[in-house]
């Protein structure tokens, strides 16, 4: 049985873009407009978050709160902790803020997959192949905090530690701007 509730949308946008020469992968403009402006339009989320390494000022135009990381290069799973601290809801919904297949399907689907007696479901693509689309119940924080601070810093093996179920989705949904061939193949730059 699905449970529909109320969540917060968590924005992670704190790497370091080594592909991007060093850009701000958030700022990178996509269809006209910046990559985070894509993932906003979740019609149901109660709040938006964004985790980033910097230009908190162009973020907050966006996002109803803004956390910067307070140690550089701890990874998403520190990002990902630092959601569920600062989320007002019970659950987050988390993205990379280079996801460009398909936000709104993965939005939705993280939405109407989630059950009643989950605590973190994730998806991934048609290999099994884990994606950082994922959503949580704040009640992992302390896990998610005990993981990054004895070092962790593999998603793979935080989402092992959390047992998240996995759903499998269309590999295109998962499509990210990791790289700025990925942008160009789409047409864009």
């Amino acid at each position: 049985m699905n449970a529909t509730r109320a969540y917060s949308l968590g924005i992670l946008a704190g790497g370091q873009g080594r592909r991007w020469q060093g850009r701000d992968k958030g700022l990178i403009a996509f269809n006209g407009r910046p990559l985070l402006a894509e993932l906003c339009a979740a019609p149901a989320a109660t709040e938006l978050l964004v985790c980033c390494r910097a230009n908190a000022r162009f973020y907050q135009h966006y996002a109803d709160r803004v956390l910067c990381e307070v140690a550089p290069d701890l990874g998403p799973c520190a990002g990902i902790t630092a959601l569920l601290y600062a989320a007002a809801t019970h659950d987050v919904i988390i993205l990379p803020v280079d996801l460009i297949g398909a936000p709104l399907k993965v939005i939705e689907t993280l939405e109407t997959q989630w059950q009643h007696d989950d605590r973190a479901i994730v998806l991934t693509d048609q290999s099994g192949r884990h994606s950082p689309c994922l959503r949580l119940s704040s009640d992992l924080l302390n896990d998610c905090a005990r993981f990054v601070d004895s070092g962790g810093v593999k998603l793979s093996a935080l989402l092992t530690l959390l047992n998240a179920r996995s759903i499998p989705v269309p590999d295109e949904w998962l499509a990210n701007a990791n790289d700025p061939e990925a942008l160009s193949d789409q047409g864009v730059i």
